[in-house]
């Protein structure tokens, strides 16, 4: 199983996982390789949480599960895995190395894609470039505008074996008719429209969307896509069931809320959208749960305000109501809800 790169619909990370996620088949142990020649660092070996870097025994060798491994394979690319089962013989070679670093061949065996609690075992994998900048953020190191699209890097002859293995897989989204992302030669950077409510907004109330609790909170991160940015091949049963929505209303809905909600109860994560009066600028919105038989329905007042010097400066103010009428006869009240172009406000999300 592989997730392509532009993919929207992980409530996790509403704003895209900008990686690739592979999964092996349910119970096997499939072994992780370098793709390039490639320097890992002391401080590419990381660990964010307790129970990540936990030493097992995996396939007769001992092992750190769940890490996160950078490594550099030019001054300007680097690459990642997360979730990656690592061989406890590359850890000991990079810390042992009187330089702080190790540089491994293509084709270097590092690790497994294993999981102690899941049959289904996966990685991330992605790649930072650090000659591109989408311009979503004032820094352009910062790693939501330098991570790209892994396929655009793999040898032509690698590309195209990729796309030849995932074919059936993408012939059997085609016959479903209801996946939204699926193509995986997308590499758009960005899915922002500038002056208009299509893009990812983050919650204005919470100094850093990402970062400590605030990065895993309802609503932080809220994604509003077109329908027309659909990979429309796999999606064509959804658009001819419901051929007035507008888009998707995608939500983080890791954890509590923190600061205002956007209405009331927990977020939905999913739901259809469709303009309802106004335009891409201004106006009310109707959301509704994707999937079930008697979703829950909201009327979200809307309006852009353009950035007073940069686009990056954009807000979206929106507010629930029970009815389009209460909606439209109401003015934004103080329970209205702002959120900002940004992730991060006056603070380094690197």
């Amino acid at each position: 199983m592989l997730r392509p790169f532009f993919d929207y619909l992980n409530t996790n990370h509403a704003e895209g996982p900008k990686k690739w996620y592979i999964s092996a088949c349910p119970g096997d142990l499939a072994k992780v390789y370098l793709p390039a020649r490639g320097v890992i660092y002391d401080q590419g070996i990381r660990f964010f949480e307790s129970y990540e870097g936990v030493e097992e025994v995996v396939n007769g060798e001992k092992v750190l599960v769940n890490v996160a491994l950078f490594f550099d394979a030019s001054p300007t690319i680097k690459l990642f895995y997360g979730h990656l089962t690592l061989r406890d013989e590359i850890r000991a070679a990079v810390e042992s190395s009187p330089n702080g670093y190790v540089v491994f061949d293509a084709g270097t065996h590092i690790g497994y894609m294993y999981s102690p609690s899941n049959p289904v075992h996966g990685v991330d994998f992605g790649v930072q470039d650090f000659d591109i900048d989408a311009g979503l953020t004032r820094n352009p190191e910062e790693w939501w505008n330098t991570r790209v699209n892994p396929l655009d890097y793999f040898t032509e002859d690698v590309r195209e074996e990729i796309l030849a293995s995932y074919q059936a897989t993408y012939e059997g989204l085609i016959e479903q008719g209801t996946i939204p992302y699926s193509d995986l030669e997308d590499s758009r950077l960005s899915i922002n429209y500038q002056d208009t409510l299509w893009g990812i907004w983050f919650k204005d109330d919470l100094a850093d969307a990402f970062g400590g609790i605030e990065g895993g909170t309802g609503w932080s991160v809220v994604n509003l896509q077109q329908k027309a940015d659909f990979h429309q091949e796999s999606y064509w049963k959804t658009l001819e069931e419901f051929p007035t929505m507008s888009g998707l209303f995608v939500e983080q809905r890791r954890l509590g809320v923190v600061g205002k909600a956007l209405y009331e109860g927990e977020p939905i994560g999913i739901n259809k959208l469709y303009v309802v009066t106004g335009d891409d600028s201004a106006g009310i919105i109707r959301i509704e749960e994707d999937y079930g038989s008697d979703p829950p329905t909201h009327y979200l007042k809307y309006e852009v305000q353009p950035g007073a010097e940069s686009r990056l400066d954009e807000l979206l103010i929106m507010e629930s109501f029970g009815t389009q009428e209460a909606a439209e006869a109401s003015d934004f009240s103080d329970q209205a809800v702002t959120f900002r172009r940004e992730p991060c406000r006056n603070v380094d999300c690197t």
